[in-house]
């Protein structure tokens, strides 16, 4: 609800993003019965999640928002092609707080958008996340 609450505009188009999981690395030692599992897995896990964000958007007045599910290898990256492509004004998105170890040694999607994009980032916290 930050969002809504504090940067967006009627003028502005809302992108809601969902970079899928990548399994370009693990897919090299699964069966093909168990990589088509798993693909299928983050199909319907998409669906879910498009048709969540279309709800959540209509639900609060963003009935134009578009939604978009890049693949890559990279979330940040294809995050970043994703808001060029579009020419974004400002990209807004999660932190799960996950922790400095944790976001050491694993990365940070947020992060690496923040340092890599050419236009504003803004990272909301997840409030109720571990510390």
């Amino acid at each position: 609800m930050g969002y809504l609450n504090h940067i967006h505009q009627p003028s502005n188009q809302l992108h809601l993003v969902h970079v899928p999981e990548y399994w370009g690395d693990v897919a090299r030692i699964m069966t093909p019965a168990k990589l088509h599992e798993m693909y299928e897995m983050t199909r319907r896990e998409t669906d879910r999640l498009r048709q969540n964000y279309i709800e959540w958007s209509v639900q609060h007045g963003v009935a134009d928002a578009k939604f978009a599910h890049p693949h890559g290898h990279d979330a940040w990256h294809e995050i970043i092609k994703y808001a060029e492509k579009v020419k974004a004004g400002v990209i807004v998105i999660g932190s799960r707080g996950q922790g400095k170890l944790k976001r050491t040694f694993l990365g940070s999607v947020s992060d690496s958008v923040l340092h890599h994009s050419h236009v504003p980032v803004v990272i909301c916290r997840n409030k109720d996340a571990e510390q």
